[in-house]
């Protein structure tokens, strides 16, 4: 029983995180963009599935610290309706909408989260309730013109595990992916699809537990595709964080 149990709570987790697996509900666009002066954009939920879905908008400032992702509920943005049904087989418009339309002096970042929410009265089977949940980057251009994101990339080490360190000296945001490094000759893949995202003035880092024995105190290149451009940069080194 205590292992059963385990493994639903370990089911439950991965459908929280990974919500492509078999999910009915479908967002578009997977990232809004809008410009400084520009009032607010449209996000479309589709249902594929043959039953309704009941849904939830929830608009949160986004920032960085401690290397990790820090998310706070702001009233900056309105989501109309913030909570929906979508039909079977048909779509929902939610309009987000800016209570601010000031131009920012800064670039600034919200996550969206959808929740699909369980169905009204439903149980689920053996008592379990799976509930999917969607994040959607929204930037918003700072006022004039900014600088594209400037990035430093470098290995350092915590608790004997070796991490990949990115700084970014720009303006604007950088979404990584695509990502591997090449040290002393040997090709190490980081991430084949999105990494993530590295926001203006800030710095994340990632495990790098498979190349632990390649990267101590040798330094190389960093090959990745930033906000959909390819580029290659050195790579420092290891060292404390």
């Amino acid at each position: 029983m205590r292992r059963m149990l385990a493994l639903a709570m370990l089911f439950f987790t991965l459908f929280q995180v990974t919500p492509a697996l078999g999910a009915s509900l479908q967002i578009s666009p997977v990232s809004i963009a809008l410009a400084a002066t520009e009032s607010g954009k449209v996000l479309n939920l589709r249902n594929d599935s043959d039953v309704a879905i009941h849904a939830q908008v929830r608009a949160f400032d986004w920032d960085q610290a401690d290397e990790d992702d820090r998310l706070t509920p702001t009233r900056d943005l309105l989501a109309s309706p913030p909570i929906a049904e979508i039909p079977a087989g048909g779509q929902q418009v939610i309009r987000v909408i800016r209570a601010d339309r000031a131009a920012p002096e800064r670039e600034r970042s919200y996550r969206l989260l959808i929740d699909e929410l369980p169905p009204e009265g439903g149980s689920g089977r053996n008592g379990v309730q799976f509930r999917f949940r969607y994040s959607v980057p929204l930037f918003v251009a700072p006022a004039g013109e900014a600088t594209p994101p400037e990035l430093h990339w470098s290995i350092v080490e915590k608790s004997g595990q070796p991490f990949l360190r990115v700084s970014n000296t720009g303006q604007t945001h950088a979404r990584l992916s695509a990502v591997s490094l090449t040290i002393s000759g040997a090709s190490v893949p980081v991430a084949a699809g999105l990494l993530g995202y590295v926001l203006p003035g800030r710095t994340r880092s990632w495990p790098l537990t498979n190349a632990a024995g390649l990267l101590r105190g040798r330094s190389g290149d960093v090959s990745a595709t930033v906000n959909g451009n390819g580029m290659k940069a050195p790579l420092t080194g290891s060292g404390s964080p």
